[in-house]
C-alpha cells in the first residue's frame, strides 16, 4: 500500500520527460564583443526566434580566443537545450592549432543562419581606391603596413593571411576584433582592417572606413559598387557562415523544437533585410546541412593549417 503511494506521488512531483519546451529562458553564448557583427547578427535571430519559443533569449558575450572560450563553455554545459551559441568558421581552426580542446564534433548545430565574407577596409580618406593599389603600396613596405585582423584562428586572420601569400605582401599585424579593429582603423591606429560587413557598416554608413574589396564569390546587393577580391585579380574566395550550436546530446524533439523556431525566425522578412541591409546573406540549414557543412570546413581549414603551419598563431 505505501508503495503504491510511493510510486504516485513520485509520478506527481517528478517533473514530465515530455514537459513542453522550453518552460525558462535560453542563455545564449556569443564568442565575440556586443557590437560585434556576429553579435549583432545572434541578437537579431534570437529576437525573432523568441516569438516562435514563448521564452526569451539571455545573450551572455564571452569574447576571446576567436570565439573559443565560448565553445568550451557551451560544450561543458548540460545537453537540455537551455545553453546554445553560436559559431562562426572558428570551430574548424581552433582545436587543430591547439587553442581549444572542443571542435564541432562536441557539438549539436541547430541552423545555420548567416554567411558573410570580409572586406579589406581603409580609412575614408585613404589614398587606395582600389585593392591593387593598396598592394602596390604594401608591396614596397615590407613588415611596416600595420593591418589589423582579429585574433589567431579567427576566420578573418585566415583570410588576411590568404591575401599575404597570394599577393606576396607582409603586415605588420595587430590582433583584435572586427569591430576594435575597425574602431582602430577609423581613429587612425592602422592603415587598413580586414573585417564583415555588419562590424563595418555603421563606420560605413559615418563615411569613416570604406572598403576595397570583399572575399565573397559575388558583389553584395548593400554594396554594389564594390569588387570581390577575384575581380581585383585576387584569388581569394573564403566566407564565414554562423551556426546556432549547443552540447552535444539534446534530445531530437528539442532539437526540432529549436530548428522550427528559428527557422520561422529566417522566414521573416523583417529578419532578412535587417541581415542583407548590413551585407549578411541569410541561411536557413537544418542540423544535417549544418553538420555537412562543418565536416567539409574541418577539411578545408585542416589543409589550410598544414600549408601555413604554425604562422597560423
Amino acid at each position: 500500500m505505501y508503495r503504491i503511494l510511493f510510486i504516485v506521488m513520485l509520478l506527481l512531483f517528478t517533473p514530465s520527460a515530455n514537459a513542453a519546451f522550453p518552460e525558462k529562458p535560453i542563455q545564449f553564448i556569443v564568442g565575440w564583443q556586443a557590437g560585434d557583427g556576429t553579435d549583432l547578427s545572434a541578437r537579431t535571430l534570437c529576437h525573432y526566434a523568441e516569438k516562435y519559443l514563448k521564452e526569451p533569449f539571455v545573450i551572455s558575450n564571452v569574447p576571446g580566443g576567436s570565439g573559443g572560450k565560448a565553445y568550451t563553455s557551451i560544450a561543458k554545459a548540460n545537453a537540455d537545450g537551455y545553453t546554445l551559441g553560436t559559431t562562426t568558421s572558428s570551430i574548424a581552426t581552433l582545436k587543430s592549432l591547439g587553442m581549444i580542446q572542443v571542435d564541432s564534433d562536441d557539438m549539436q548545430p541547430i541552423i545555420a543562419y548567416s554567411e558573410d565574407p570580409t572586406a579589406l577596409w581603409v580609412k575614408w580618406d585613404a589614398p587606395w581606391k582600389t585593392l591593387q593599389e593598396f598592394i602596390a603600396y604594401a608591396k614596397q613596405r615590407p613588415g611596416e603596413v600595420k593591418v589589423s585582423a582579429s585574433n589567431p584562428g579567427s576566420i578573418t586572420r585566415f583570410q588576411m593571411m590568404a591575401l599575404e601569400q597570394e599577393a606576396g605582401l607582409e603586415f605588420r599585424v595587430l590582433s583584435g576584433g572586427n569591430a576594435p579593429g575597425l574602431l582602430a582603423l577609423a581613429g587612425g591606429h592602422v592603415d587598413a582592417a580586414f573585417g564583415t560587413p555588419p562590424s563595418g557598416a555603421s563606420l560605413y554608413a559615418g563615411q569613416k572606413i570604406r572598403p576595397l574589396g570583399f572575399t565573397s564569390g559575388e558583389r553584395l546587393p548593400f554594396f554594389p559598387e564594390v569588387p570581390t577580391f577575384k575581380e581585383q585579380g585576387i584569388n581569394i574566395v573564403m566566407t564565414t557562415t554562423r551556426i546556432v550550436i549547443g552540447p552535444k546530446g539534446i534530445p531530437a524533439d528539442v532539437v526540432n523544437t529549436l530548428y522550427t523556431a528559428f527557422k520561422k525566425a529566417t522566414e521573416d522578412k523583417e529578419f532578412r533585410d535587417n541581415l542583407n541591409k548590413r551585407g549578411t546573406s541569410w541561411l536557413d540549414w537544418d542540423p544535417e546541412r549544418c553538420r555537412q557543412e562543418m565536416n567539409k570546413q574541418n577539411a578545408q581549414f585542416k589543409a589550410l593549417i598544414e600549408k601555413v603551419g604554425n604562422t597560423a598563431k
